[in-house]
């Protein structure tokens, strides 16, 4: 009876406690950040009458320009002002020249969509349709108690502007406070989902079952477009002022845009590798290229629990005993090339 109640117990705890990636990623500082910036925006509407009035886009645009980097934070808060502004051009012509109705708030709404696609069609602005919605149906008076698309506007760009001031703010304090080797555990996320690939790989060449492959390479786009992300990240870490004025952290940064350039290309050895093995080349599964394959993978680890040790600020051994070159395969050679790479830069970080 107790071990059903702890089993039932552990599943709703597993269920409730954030995963390895949401950890990595800081979603717990996150939800913080968000929980202190609706605090604070609820204080500053109700202190200025005016925004009062509109919380919902208030609290809509800041949480919306949260990041965990300033620039990231100002160029969303930037991009959420301009298609404000699209958005409540397009409606407040159509419902200038043919009124309000449901007729019309279709039309404005789809044609503010439409707009959007053009801008970007592979994306279309939720801010700005958001918009469009609000100007057909949040509608403000004018002095003479008419409806009045101006007003409208104004309440909406002036509570919008309000709630993205509070998220600079914010974002700032957390980027002073907050995020503790933030770039170190993405860069440990990149390592162990190549580690990951790695496992996966070595045991498709141990049961000869090539045809995994196929499948294998299915998993690659998305960690692509991880590095891609993390990469972006940095380069907006790298505009920020606080971190150009602090030549400790702006090498560090340098380090990390390294890692991460030096993790991508292993990724893409690797892609490579499933790749041919797809196509028929099957002497990756011979038994010294596997003994190889799978001492390279022991490094990655190595090297995962060496920025294990910077990311919890513990003392790090030493360097990582690498491998004299055993194989001819220039693809193994590469990655420890690279392990190799990343070790030094992790030296006397």
């Amino acid at each position: 009876m107790w071990a059903v109640k702890e089993g039932v117990g552990m599943k709703i705890l597993n269920v409730l406690l954030l995963d390895k990636e949401a950890r990595l990623f800081d979603t717990k500082e996150f939800l913080i950040k968000v929980f202190v910036a609706v605090i604070l925006g609820f204080t500053v509407g109700e202190l200025i009458p005016y925004v009062s009035g509109d919380k919902i886009s208030l609290l809509f645009g800041m949480i919306l320009t949260i990041e965990p980097v300033n620039m990231a934070g100002i160029r969303s808060g930037l991009k959420q002002v301009e298609a404000t502004v699209i958005g409540a051009a397009i409606t407040g012509v159509i419902l200038f020249v043919f009124g309000y109705s449901m007729w019309t708030a279709a039309l404005s709404i789809c044609a503010t969509l439409y707009v959007s696609l053009l801008i970007d069609w592979r994306n279309f602005s939720v801010v700005a349709v958001f918009t469009a919605i609000y100007m057909n149906t949040f509608i403000q008076l004018d002095a003479l108690g008419n409806n009045s698309q101006i007003e409208t506007f104004k309440l909406r760009i002036a509570a919008l502007m309000t709630g993205v001031a509070i998220a600079f703010v914010v974002n700032w304090l957390f980027s002073v406070f907050g995020y503790r080797h933030m770039l170190e555990k993405r860069v440990y996320h990149i390592l162990d989902q190549i580690s990951q690939r790695m496992q996966m790989i070595s045991e498709m060449l141990k049961d000869g079952s090539f045809e995994k492959s196929t499948e294998i390479m299915r998993s690659f786009p998305g960690l692509f477009g991880n590095v891609d992300w993390i990469y972006g990240t940095a380069v907006d870490l790298e505009k920020d002022p606080l971190v150009k004025r602090n030549q400790r952290k702006h090498v560090k940064l340098e380090k990390i845009m390294k890692m991460t350039n030096l993790s991508r290309e292993m990724l893409h050895i690797n892609y490579d590798i499933c790749y041919r093995i797809s196509k028929g080349d099957h002497h990756f599964g011979e038994e010294e290229f596997i003994e190889t394959y799978d001492r390279t993978l022991s490094k990655i680890e190595l090297l995962k629990d060496k920025l294990d040790l910077i990311i919890k600020n513990k003392p790090m051994s030493g360097e990582i005993a690498l491998m004299d070159k055993e194989t001819d395969e220039i693809s193994i050679n590469e990655i420890i090339e690279n392990i190799g790479y990343i070790d030094s830069l992790l030296d006397h970080y």
